[in-house]
């Protein structure tokens, strides 16, 4: 193996196997979702036509 041939194997190992800074984890991401849905939830029942809607239907 030449010289180049060891420097492009050894960069694609590295490049491969490291992370870039600034992407979130996949727990941040898990956490962003969650809380991004529990707001659009609760928008979404705050509103006059869905608290109506809700309340006709439980009795």
């Amino acid at each position: 193996m030449s010289k180049l041939d060891q420097i492009i194997a050894n960069n694609a190992r590295t490049t491969a196997g490291r992370r870039k800074p600034g992407f979130l984890s996949q727990r941040a991401r898990a956490l962003l979702l969650t809380l991004t849905c529990m707001l659009l939830a609760f928008i979404f029942f705050t509103q006059p036509q869905v608290r109506t809607a809700i309340e006709t239907l439980i009795g």
